[in-house]
């Protein structure tokens, strides 16, 4: 009975890492916010061109510096949970392995 149980406990965990380690890297190929990055970039080159002939603008680009950098941080951040959830579902899968040599 329990020579079934580990069996199931570590077919288990195998499963989770892998799904874990899949989640990461779909996290991490995910290029969700790389045309929004591209578009805010190309509308600052053209913000920028008015803000020399006009101090209205000034604000604006200030606004498209500071949302071109909150983008990158949400990138990074998104980039290291991939990460993370690779490294996490890996050790999970030795761990199972480990399990199932113990059995």
């Amino acid at each position: 009975m329990t020579y079934e149980i580990q069996i199931v406990m570590s077919v288990s965990l195998f499963v989770i890492g892998v799904l874990s380690s899949l989640s990461g890297l779909w996290i991490i190929l995910a290029k969700e916010y790389h045309q929004a990055m591209k578009t805010l970039s190309a509308q600052s080159v053209r913000i920028s061109g008015r803000a020399l002939t006009q101090d209205t603008v000034a604000p604006l680009i200030d606004s498209a510096a500071r949302m071109v950098e909150a983008i990158n941080q949400l990138i990074r951040t998104a980039a290291g949970v991939g990460a993370f959830l690779c490294v996490v579902g890996v050790g999970i899968c030795v761990v199972s392995f480990w399990m199932i040599g113990r059995v």
